[in-house]
């Protein structure tokens, strides 16, 4: 799944334990990093001083956090894709013709969901997710309509790297089980989540391909269980749905 180092440089391991300690913690003080990654102050000094002067972390006050620079080059990362050039716009619409609902562009980096682009239709409903996050595939409603046109070897790599953790008591945890969702899933075209990723909430998804039928990633709409729950609302968002998917392998198809 991915390429292990055969010799790591133990200098950016460190790097990235502080990196992380950080986003963890928010904001944090020398001896409060050192203690939390079980380093020696002046080492985690050294490194915050050199990160802080490359740009990536910012100090105020005596106490360090993740700066911008990670946003800046987050930001061009994501704009030399040309799935999310291509479907932003479509991202954009469907949103706007929801009501109370978050749309979702997502692919797959490493055998995990990596969302692109998020798009809420109604701020005063807070999702736990943003343009950048990760998740596991078998929890979310993307991630199982991309496993679900994969090869049988392809998903069975992803679980036996990542497992099939719960996030909440309705994530599927059995490979047989999952197994049997995905066929229904290759069988109708689209996906469900039902609160196997947040308990309270129901996301349908859809799988974008290309030309060949390759996944470029996965396209959802997530809501409150209640509302989307109704048939005719499932319906509804279903039809947008596979609409705004055929617009974008269209249009990406066509460059």
């Amino acid at each position: 799944m991915t390429d292990d180092a055969n010799r790591p440089v133990k200098a950016l391991l460190t790097m990235d334990e502080i990196v992380s300690a950080l986003d963890t913690i928010g904001t944090a003080g020398v001896t409060e990093i050192a203690e939390q990654i079980d380093r020696p102050q002046s080492v985690v000094h050294d490194y915050l001083s050199t990160l802080a002067q490359l740009g990536y972390i910012v100090r105020t006050n005596g106490k360090y956090e993740l700066g911008l620079r990670y946003l800046e080059l987050g930001g061009r990362v994501r704009d030399r894709i040309p799935l999310y050039q291509v479907a932003r716009p479509e991202i954009q619409k469907l949103a706007e013709e929801s009501s109370s609902e978050s749309v979702t562009l997502c692919v797959e980096e490493n055998g995990r969901c990596v969302a692109l682009d998020a798009v809420q239709s109604n701020e005063s409903i807070k999702y736990d997710w943003s343009p950048g996050s990760y998740f596991h595939m078998h929890c979310s409603g993307a991630g199982k309509a991309m496993l679900a046109n994969y090869s049988d070897e392809r998903v069975e790599d992803i679980l036996d790297t990542h497992g099939l953790p719960a996030r909440t008591d309705n994530t599927i945890t059995d490979r047989e089980e999952l197994s049997q969702e995905l066929e229904e899933v290759r069988e109708s075209g689209v996906s469900f989540e039902r609160g196997e990723y947040n308990t309270g909430m129901q996301t349908i998804s859809a799988p974008i391909l290309d030309d060949n039928g390759r996944v470029l990633g996965g396209l959802s709409v997530s809501g409150p269980a209640h509302r989307l729950e109704e048939p005719k609302v499932e319906a509804e968002l279903r039809d947008k749905l596979l609409s705004s998917v055929n617009i974008i392998e269209l249009n990406y198809n066509a460059r």
